[in-house]
Formats: structure tokens, C-alpha cells, sequence
């Protein structure tokens, strides 16, 4: 993922998650549901745990990196 999260610089780290999902498969096997529960609150603070940036006009920077170019 790449850019700016709700104002803070992005650092090109990779981080880990810990969690687990659940698939739901029909008859022939193919997956037809995915649930993923991860802490969301342990995601969130290591993308906003560098300093914040701003904008030319003093607004905070910000994208969403999550799903970003994923068809």
C-alpha cells in the first residue's frame, strides 16, 4: 500500500497482523465468502504512528491504502 494515512507520512514498512478468517466453499469448492477478523485498533496505530502531514492550504493529507489498486 502507498500514500498518506488520515494525515501521517506512510514509512514503506511492511507490518504483521495477527488474526483469522473464515471461507465459506459451495458444492464444487469454490469460495463464495471470506470473513477476516483482525484488532483493527492494533492495524490503525501502526499506520498513524509517524507525524502527521499537511497540504499546501493547511488541510491534513490523507488516502485509504487498504484495497488501493486491487482491481
Amino acid at each position: 500500500m502507498e500514500g498518506p494515512f488520515k494525515g501521517h507520512a506512510p514509512t514503506g514498512e511492511m507490518i504483521e497482523l495477527f488474526g483469522m478468517f473464515t471461507l465459506e466453499l459451495n458444492e464444487n469448492n469454490k469460495i463464495v465468502k471470506v470473513e477476516v477478523f483482525y484488532d483493527r485498533g492494533e492495524l490503525l496505530g501502526k499506520l498513524v504512528k509517524e507525524e502527521r502531514l499537511e497540504t499546501k492550504d493547511g488541510e491534513v493529507a490523507s488516502s485509504f491504502p487498504i484495497l488501493k489498486n486491487t482491481g
